[in-house]
């Protein structure tokens, strides 16, 4: 069945599965296309954008991903997790004559949260955000399991710097998507190599530098093999401080991979899916960023999920729709950050809950509405009314509306991977935050590109963004870290630098589009506008192997 996108006025196709999944569930068929619900959701969440405020419970100066000027109580980590306050006191009858979203966004702007989203087992990491099981990392977000990183959002990694979704790596730099990876730097799309430098879609490999498409390979440079001696000397010749050797490995890297083909999707190990790099997974379909998902839909940066639909960054769930971060929830439907949930709805930022309906930072709670509680049969008589409520004016089967969201369009990750201009912005009737007036101050120190020539007190001066002029600092540890990999001290910063790997990835979105070699028609991440060689999986194995 074809339906017109509510915003974006597109055509998009609810397909017989989505139509039974949506019915397994009791809920409305989506009004907007997968691209305009993903926005939605990211709209939500804000990972890089970081202010000084105050904590609302101790007057202490803290960090926060909610600027100053938010309608929002804000507390500390260790005091929002204390016994110090209750979410339950704020709870507050339904008030039928307002449509619940208005009632939802009033108890939100009431209930204290939490100044960063730090989940559990953090140590010396205390500039991070949406991050869990890390230890001395700085400036990493979205990041689980990770040890002495920097810069970046990687995954079960040490010692990685300036990346973006790795997995399994060390000693990495300016990786991106990538897996299993030793001592490499400035690769994107590798996996299990060692050594590797300047490398795109590389697997297997060791000692490489400026290499495209290689499988299984040793001592080879731009594409072609070299002795272990005569690759060891021109490693020897080699500096990552030396910017005209540095742009020349580029511009030849640049060359091959546009005569190389590419890949119409990264798909490893699945059977029956559809969308990019997808791992290990079955019966998934438009997904993005996902491993070891099953019969799932519309999906980007989930893994072990089961028949779940519309889901972002978020791992081991089951039956979840429309629900955006954490863990290890059941049938979360139209929820933000809940975790070790069950059969919960339009729940924001709960944990341990069960049985609940459009409440706000409740821990260990069931049977709760608008954060108050109620007996089981209550409850149960007053969620079909609600629902009812939410029906008349058109809120339920709806994520949370983007102008309700704590945190302005461009400060949210939607503007990362769904970027809009501020006219575009406020057209639709979403918040743009203009940038605080600051003052950026001149550079006290201008980074030699010879590390070597690096002094210790550059860790006391202040840095000038080469592209926008934002101030920044070096630390001690991000120091070590060069020197250790012989690297120039990056000249922007790194917010900059951030917009520089995003701008290198894919869409998450799908084009029709034909094989360059066989010319079936394909689906891909790639537009038909785009300059590169696309191949059907089965081209491009045989043009590779």
């Amino acid at each position: 069945m074809k339906k017109t996108c509510a915003v974006s006025g597109i055509e998009f196709e609810i397909t017989d599965k989505d139509s039974e999944y949506y019915k397994k569930l009791g809920v409305p068929e989506p009004t907007l296309c997968p691209r305009e619900r993903v926005r939605r959701r990211m709209a939500i969440r804000n990972e890089r954008n970081l202010y000084k405020r105050t904590c609302d419970a101790t007057g202490d100066a803290i960090l926060s991903m909610y600027h100053p000027d938010t309608p929002y109580k804000v507390y500390t980590k260790d005091y929002w997790i204390s016994d110090k306050w209750d979410a339950e006191k704020y709870g507050r009858d339904i008030d039928w004559n307002k449509p619940f979203f208005e009632q939802f966004h009033e108890l939100q702007k009431a209930v204290p949260r939490a100044n960063l989203a730090i989940f559990i087992n953090n140590e010396n990491s205390e500039y991070c955000n949406f991050v869990g099981d890390i230890k001395n990392c700085y400036l990493c977000f979205g990041s689980i399991f990770i040890e002495d990183c920097m810069y970046g959002n990687p995954y079960y990694s040490k010692n990685c710097v300036d990346c973006f979704l790795i997995r399994k790596s060390e000693l990495c730099y300016e990786c991106i998507d990538c897996e299993e990876l030793y001592n490499c730097l400035y690769l994107q799309d590798c996996y299990q190599c060692n050594d590797c430098f300047f490398g795109y879609d590389l697997k297997g490999c060791r000692n490489c530098v400026g290499c495209v498409g290689l499988r299984k390979k040793q001592y080879y440079i731009f594409n072609q093999a070299y002795s272990r001696e005569d690759y060891e000397k021109f490693i020897k010749t080699f500096s990552f401080c030396d910017k005209e050797k540095v742009d020349f490995v580029r511009g030849k890297i640049e060359e091959l991979k546009l005569a190389h083909p590419r890949l119409s999707a990264v798909i490893l190990s699945c059977e029956n899916v559809s969308g990019n790099y997808i791992f290990n997974s079955k019966n998934c379909f438009d997904c993005f960023q996902i491993s070891q998902n099953e019969d799932c839909a519309y999906n980007i940066q989930t893994t072990t999920s089961k028949d779940c639909y519309d889901m972002n960054y978020t791992e081991e769930n089951e039956l979840c729709y429309e629900y955006l971060g954490n863990y290890r929830n059941y049938k979360a439907l139209f929820s933000s950050i809940p975790y070790g949930c069950s059969e919960i709805y339009y729940c924001d930022y709960v944990t341990n809950c069960k049985n609940c309906f459009g409440c706000v930072e409740m821990r260990n709670k069931e049977y709760c509405i608008l954060n108050k509680q109620y007996t089981a049969e209550e409850y149960k008589e007053l969620v079909p009314r609600l629902i009812k409520l939410m029906s008349d004016h058109k809120e339920w089967g709806e994520f949370f509306s983007v102008k309700y969201s704590p945190f302005a369009y461009n400060e949210s990750v939607a503007n990362d991977y769904f970027p809009l201009t501020k006219e575009e912005v406020l057209k639709r009737g979403y918040r743009w935050r203009e940038d605080d007036k600051t003052e950026f101050k001149p550079a006290t120190y201008v980074p030699d590109n010879d590390i070597g020539k690096v002094p210790d007190s550059i860790c006391n001066e202040i840095l000038a963004c080469e592209v926008s002029g934002r101030n920044y600092r070096i630390t001690s540890a991000e120091l070590k870290f060069y020197r250790r990999m012989k690297l120039p001290v990056p000249k922007p910063h790194f917010i900059e630098r951030h917009k520089a790997r995003l701008a290198k990835r894919l869409p998450y979105e799908l084009f029709d589009r034909k094989c360059e070699k066989c010319g079936i028609e394909i689906k891909t991440a790639y537009s038909p506008n785009r300059s590169e060689k696309v191949y059907c999986e089965k081209c491009y194995l045989e043009t590779v192997y």
